[in-house]
């Protein structure tokens, strides 16, 4: 990667220069994130308002002058301050927004990320952190990351890659551990590569999360690719 930061969210917040990690204050790494998540420069007011909106406007603004001092480090900055708005550098690397991206051009072309983008990106938006501006954000970014992750897995398995569409459809139930569609893709990337033992497995996982945490039976789609697989096998 040619870029020099890198801002993570996904999994956790972590700001890399140069590829190594660099420590960032709690209250910072809030600032950098709500920034990184958005696609211009905002004004002052309104991100002290955001970030801090049960105090009043002179604390809010006083929280970001904070938090905006504890950046001012050659090895953190990432930001753009002006009198007025502040914004992410437009050279930094951000995986929300390369995801964003990729969901972009999957929906206008049906192309997919040709590299392992999908594989290394992994785990919630900011997890830990329920601020109210991260709710939205979380589900969407969780719907385009599930739906990338299912299409490169069918694009796989019809390509005769089997590895990488188990982990393309592992990656998607971990974006999403009751999805349906996500689950039946693991079993038949399994089943694809031949590995029947795999499948049954991970079917009576996805099964008994159903059951504890929605009180459901599994559906039937799973229980007829197995009972397709031991038919046919003779099991």
């Amino acid at each position: 990667m040619d870029h020099r930061f890198e801002v993570r969210l996904l999994g956790g917040f972590e700001l890399r220069l140069d590829g190594h990690p660099v420590d960032v204050p709690q209250s910072s790494q809030r600032l950098v994130g709500f920034l990184a998540l958005q696609p211009r420069p905002l004004v002052r007011g309104f991100v002290a308002a955001t970030l801090w909106p049960e105090t009043t406007d002179e604390k809010a603004a006083a929280n970001l002058r904070t938090a905006l001092w504890r950046l001012n480090r050659p090895d953190v900055g990432v930001l753009v301050a002006t009198v007025g708005q502040l914004g992410l550098r437009e050279d930094v690397w951000v995986d929300v927004r390369a995801l964003r991206a990729a969901a972009r051009r999957h929906r206008a072309t049906a192309d997919l990320p040709r590299d392992d983008l999908l594989l290394d990106l992994r785990g919630e938006l900011l997890p830990g952190c329920w601020d109210s501006w991260l709710v939205f954000e979380r589900e969407r970014l969780r719907q385009e990351a599930v739906h990338l992750c299912e299409a490169s897995c069918a694009v796989s398995l019809a390509a005769g890659d089997t590895h990488r569409a188990v982990l393309h459809a592992l990656a998607a139930v971990e974006c999403d551990p009751l999805r349906e569609s996500a689950n039946s893709w693991v079993v038949r990337s399994h089943l694809s590569a031949g590995n029947r033992a795999e499948a049954i497995r991970h079917a009576r996982r996805y099964a008994s999360l159903l059951r504890d945490e929605l009180g459901i039976p599994p559906p039937a789609a799973i229980e007829a690719l197995l009972g397709a697989t031991l038919v046919a096998t003779g099991g």
